[in-house]
């Protein structure tokens, strides 16, 4: 199998692919619609940053989301660092203070064993170790307590002998040391919320000697600023710090991202360029292959005008001459009648020429000649017009058979498809040597296929001169001319199909060409 000329390459389905390439190299914005004036709000609302962030080139976008990153990590390890710092600070206040009280409280306090409470001589000798603790370590007061809730000793002595509900004791009545930033809430906090400046408090277990029987829970008040100031000045210093080997960090990414930003920008300025230049281009050639086709497909319709004027004159001249030799010749004849035999037989032999030379002409005026179109466009009139023609001459028979084919179609489409059909015929009756052929026609969606096929000898792949006459050559450049595809199929001893395919359509408005399976097929044997 051979095909003869392939299928003819347009540009557009290249120019569909890189226009779909243009959409995605602008990029898309298209969202599902949101209905109501409520949905169009949102659109717009969110369609303004997302603009505003694309038109930024990407070294703004580095830059803009590395700063934001830097603060939030510089806030975030300045926090964490300060609360690292205070807490430490915590620890070893109430390390130190765990252990004062073990020296110099905890003496005092054991006649509270079994639920005992505090002598005149004890608070006597506390007051003396918390005025020397207010002195030394900015103690605000110092509380006792034993462990039913009630204050056996406080720095204020309005409070000694009362009981309240304080279950922060309960940690410390089990053995655990207790540090943190006041919240001076409780109904015994009154003293410490007016001195109205922040406080940390600790609660601290005291024991009964040499045991680990806990009698009472010391809890001290304590000023927390300059707590508060060592934890400030921790975090700035953690920000500087941090925000410092950032900042370097990312002024040596700007530049390095800032070259590769630069770079990347003028690439796809240079892209953009090309693409256009690209788009251009495809426009033009389609414009060039626009103006080739109606220049073909004129200059097929001008081959069928000096082919019909071409056959008129033959008809009208020469046959008309040799008709007028052959009636003189019978003259001459009657005019010979009776004279010698030698110049009879040759007038019957230039007669005879004569009139094979006639019927010879009137066949070549005849192909020459296609049937008028008239305004109907008719395709089928036209090609059973065409094949009745090539039976009456060939004296062959053609099985026709056309299916789904519209009503009307293009003028052009029509005459192509009637001479390829013509042309295909005489080509089967000349080389073939088979006097049955088939003609075929059918159309389905928007595409018009015609398949002509002989039941002959055929030839093989190598044999090269069945392709080169003039009559493949002129059923390929018609079928061309129109954007078709036009192809010779032939096996030695199975015969040959000639093929074209059309992309037309119906010139009825209306008519369904997505399914031509409802039009009735038409047969001619």
């Amino acid at each position: 199998m051979e095909p003869v000329v392939g299928k003819v390459s347009t540009a557009d389905e290249a120019d569909r692919h890189i226009r779909h390439a243009d959409s995605s190299l602008r990029g898309s914005e298209g969202k599902p619609e949101t209905s109501g004036t409520f949905g169009a709000f949102v659109r717009a609302a969110g369609a303004r940053p997302r603009r505003w962030w694309s038109r930024r080139s990407l070294f703004e976008q580095f830059a803009l989301l590395s700063s934001l990153v830097l603060s939030l990590s510089v806030a975030a390890v300045g926090g964490w660092v300060g609360n690292r710092i205070a807490d430490g600070v915590l620890r070893g206040t109430s390390g130190a203070a765990a252990l004062y009280m073990t020296n110099f409280v905890e003496p005092y306090v054991q006649s509270m064993d079994g639920g005992g409470t505090l002598s005149a001589e004890d608070i006597r000798r506390l007051d003396g170790v918390t005025e020397l603790l207010k002195s030394r370590r900015h103690v605000a007061s110092v509380k006792i307590w034993a462990r039913d809730g009630t204050i056996v000793y406080s720095t204020q002595k309005a409070l000694i002998g009362r009981r309240f509900t304080a279950t922060d004791l309960t940690p410390s009545l089990q053995g655990e040391i207790r540090a943190g930033m006041a919240d001076l809430q409780d109904d015994d906090s009154e003293f410490e919320r007016s001195l109205s400046k922040p406080l940390y408090e600790m609660f601290l277990p005291l024991y009964k000697n040499e045991t680990e029987r806990i009698v009472a829970v010391a809890e001290i008040y304590e000023d927390a600023g300059a707590l508060l100031r060592d934890q400030a000045s921790a975090i700035r210093g953690a920000w500087l710090v941090v925000g410092s080997v950032g900042l370097v960090t990312l002024l040596a990414l700007f530049v390095v991202v800032h070259r590769g930003s630069t770079t990347i920008k003028r690439q796809r300025s240079a892209i953009k360029q090309r693409f256009r230049e690209k788009v251009l281009l495809h426009r033009k050639n389609d414009i060039l292959k626009s103006e080739t086709e109606d220049a073909l497909r004129t200059a097929a319709r001008i081959d069928d005008l000096v082919h019909t004027r071409l056959g008129a004159e033959l008809h009208d001249g020469p046959a008309q001459l040799i008709s007028f030799a052959l009636l003189r010749i019978e003259g001459l004849e009657q005019e010979l009648d009776g004279r010698t035999p030698k110049a009879r037989a040759l007038l019957t032999e230039f007669r005879s020429a004569l009139q094979d030379a006639l019927k010879e002409l009137r066949a070549i005026a005849a192909d020459l000649f296609l049937p008028d179109l008239g305004d109907s466009g008719d395709l089928a009139q036209m090609l059973r017009k065409i094949i009745r023609a090539h039976e009456c001459r060939a004296a062959s028979v053609v099985d026709f058979e056309m299916t789904g084919v519209p009503e009307r179609l293009p003028r052009d489409a029509v005459r192509c498809v009637v001479r390829v059909t013509q042309e295909a015929l005489n080509n089967a009756f000349k080389h073939s040597g088979s006097h049955r052929q088939t003609v075929m026609v059918n159309y389905c969606a928007g595409t018009l296929r015609l398949s002509v096929r002989d039941h002959g000898c055929g030839f093989s792949g190598t044999s090269a001169k069945p392709l080169s006459g003039l009559g493949i050559i002129g059923m390929a450049s018609r079928v061309r001319a129109l954007g078709g595809t036009f192809s010779v199929i032939s096996n030695l001893g199975q015969g040959t199909e000639i093929s074209c395919e059309l992309h037309v359509r119906s010139s009825i408005a209306g008519t369904d060409d997505e399914h031509p399976q409802d039009a009735q097929p038409i047969k001619s044997d």
